[in-house]
């Protein structure tokens, strides 16, 4: 399955990275054609200068702006045709939305990356329109998978997946940052901090994976009457831990 981008943002070099590191190389088109030879000289991709050489892909993703993606749309409309598969990664546009813009009803995946894609340990959410067929489907997965976690879902939930996989890696981080601040003013040094804590991070979500024990429940394995990781649970819901965590959670899903 041949794969072009349109737009060359932060999510599409993300995906690109992934698929470059099996030995896969899409094309990329953008409007500024100075970004576009910057992001080909970084990357391996076959830059496209015009739509029309688009009818060569199969596979067309959508990686613009939700302000931008009416205009960059109707330029596409005349060279969308009918093998074509329109991936969406625009953030609140509906695959309904997607399809008024188009002249013919195209065959629609709307598609929720995460950064961690360009290590292939990303985690993919997807739904998809009627036209799309059973065997496209397969094939979109399989390379999907190649990047990460793949997941299907009910288009109706995938306004909820910013705040679940797409921004939430950001909260991580900044746990991880917070976390091994602390490591370093007990006298650890910087960088093990890093890899302490973020290896224990792994550890942790792969424990929720491989035993499906409720989180709860792991949490209270790791707590003893009166010792001391009850008592950093103990200081983490009286600083209000769980509700903001919500809260930001919610303010990544407001439009």
């Amino acid at each position: 399955m041949k794969i072009a981008f349109i737009g060359g943002g932060t999510m599409v070099q993300a995906l690109i990275k992934g698929l470059n590191n099996h030995g896969i190389t899409a094309g990329v088109w953008m409007r500024n054609k100075e970004k576009l030879q910057q992001l080909s000289a970084s990357l391996n991709v076959t830059p496209i200068q015009k739509l029309s050489q688009l009818e060569t892909y199969d596979c067309v993703i959508l990686g613009v702006t939700p302000d931008a993606y009416r205009q960059v749309s109707l330029k596409l409309d005349k060279h969308l045709k009918e093998h074509h598969i329109l991936v969406s990664m625009i953030d609140g546009i509906s695959i309904e939305e997607l399809d008024d813009v188009f002249d013919m009803h195209p065959k629609i995946i709307r598609m929720m990356p995460n950064t961690p894609v360009s290590i292939n340990q990303g985690v993919v959410v997807m739904s998809h329109n009627e036209f799309v067929t059973e065997k496209e489907l397969i094939t979109f997965e399989e390379l999907m998978s190649k990047l990460g976690y793949v997941h299907w879902i009910e288009e109706r939930l995938m306004d909820a997946m910013p705040s679940v996989t797409g921004s939430s890696p950001a909260f991580i981080y900044m746990l991880i940052e917070a976390m091994a601040d602390n490591a370093v003013s007990t006298g650890i040094n910087r960088q093990l901090a890093y890899d302490l804590v973020s290896e224990m991070m792994i550890g942790a979500a792969s424990m929720v994976q491989q035993t499906k024990q409720h989180p709860g429940q792991l949490k209270d394995e790791v707590t003893t009457p009166g010792g001391s990781t009850i008592r950093g649970v103990k200081a983490l819901e009286k600083a209000g831990f769980r509700n903001a965590v919500s809260e930001a959670m919610d303010a990544v899903n407001k439009r």
